[in-house]
């Protein structure tokens, strides 16, 4: 074997860690993805919800802390709730009616 295939397997396998909960995460988020749009049933708004990001149920994939990704979750959830009550009362996002 090359000694540079050699450094460069090393490196892979050490820096990245193959067997690695992480790397399980993302190939799982990645099939569930492909899943969810191969079925053709996606519209083209809610592609994005379809990240590996969004997947990623188990929050290993974020290199962001805990406390961090609980502060995103809430204020996207407060955003969603906001737009939900303007739609209920009939307001566009802009503020007319």
């Amino acid at each position: 074997m090359p000694i540079l295939l050699f450094y460069y397997l090393l490196i892979y396998n050490e820096a990245v860690n193959p067997d690695s909960a992480q790397i399980d995460q993302i190939r799982h988020a990645e099939i569930l993805q492909a899943l969810w749009l191969s079925t053709g049933n996606v519209k083209k708004e809610d592609i994005k919800k379809f990240s590996i990001h969004e997947l990623d149920s188990l929050n290993l994939i974020s290199n962001k802390t805990i406390s961090e990704q609980q502060a995103e979750r809430e204020k996207r959830i407060a955003q969603q709730q906001k737009n939900n009550m303007l739609t209920w009362m009939g307001v566009n996002k802009d503020g007319t009616e």
